[in-house]
């Protein structure tokens, strides 16, 4: 069912253990060499991929930030599908199958993941919350197959012939200097605009893992206020909101412990 899907994985160096698990976890899966751009200066990668076997790399230390690397990971694809993963989540076996029958739905461009943490640590209560998990790029919205107003950077599929071979903004997304990212919001954005749609996969689980660093309240301020800036790039109606159940007070909680940082951010703009 694969030979159609090209997995592409943009990356920066990385713990060379876990890239070697993602490697092969996505290798194991795919009836075409993994196909990986490597943004680093390092042979970090590229030593993952050589232990790994069936990874091609592609070097480009030069990259303008990640929507141009996945530019290229796309018009390097020779694919129609292209099954994007980031490298520091490893795949669930039946994840590249489970991605590609999301594309049997009708007028489906994008597919996601059903992305799950896989934490260093017990994170304190309220960092495992809805809000939070948006920040650090989960995408867990239940069991049922569902049309979607938009998918995570962690994992998700195109079709090259809805979505064309330079989707990505290079404008957008994280580059040195700039850690707003949103690429993905505005491939959504531009893929609905063209009458088709995205869809949201729960068999396709990938588990993200999560650096200690993203564990802590001084990350989470951080991200509160580059989450306040890409409001203000994007405006709150934008793009729909994600189906899911009411807010706990966990997530209230959490919100208003953020708000100052967010606001701070809104305020400071783009």
């Amino acid at each position: 069912m694969g030979a159609d899907v090209t997995i592409a994985i943009p990356t920066f160096e990385g713990d060379p253990a876990l890239l070697r698990r993602v490697f092969e976890a996505a290798a194991a899966q795919s009836e075409r060499p993994v196909l990986v751009v490597d943004m680093s200066r390092t042979d970090v990668v590229a030593d993952a991929a050589a232990a790994t076997g069936r990874v091609d790399v592609v070097r480009l230390p030069g990259s303008r930030g990640v929507s141009h690397s996945r530019n290229e990971l796309v018009r390097r694809a020779g694919t129609r599908y292209v099954l994007f993963l980031d490298s520091d989540a490893v795949p669930e076996p039946g994840w590249l199958d489970a991605m590609r029958a999301g594309f049997e739905q009708p007028d489906v461009a994008i597919v996601g993941a059903r992305v799950l943490p896989a934490w260093p640590r017990r994170p304190p209560r309220l960092i495992d919350s809805v809000t939070a998990r948006d920040w650090i790029s989960m995408f867990d919205l239940g069991d049922a197959p569902q049309p979607v107003p938009r998918v995570m950077g962690t994992s998700y599929a195109l079709d090259r012939e809805r979505v064309g071979d330079a989707p990505f903004h290079e404008t957008l997304g994280r580059r040195p200097g700039v850690e707003i990212a949103h690429e993905e919001v505005q491939l959504a954005l531009d893929a609905t605009r063209a009458g088709w749609r995205c869809w949201y996969a729960p068999d396709a689980v990938v588990h993200h893992h999560i650096g200690r660093d993203r564990t802590t309240w001084r990350f989470m301020v951080r991200r509160a206020f580059t989450a306040g800036r890409e409001i203000a790039l994007w405006g709150d109606d934008s793009i729909e909101p994600l189906p899911r159940p009411p807010f706990t007070w966990r997530d209230h909680a959490f919100r208003a412990l953020m708000a100052p940082a967010f606001l701070a951010g809104r305020l400071r703009g783009p």
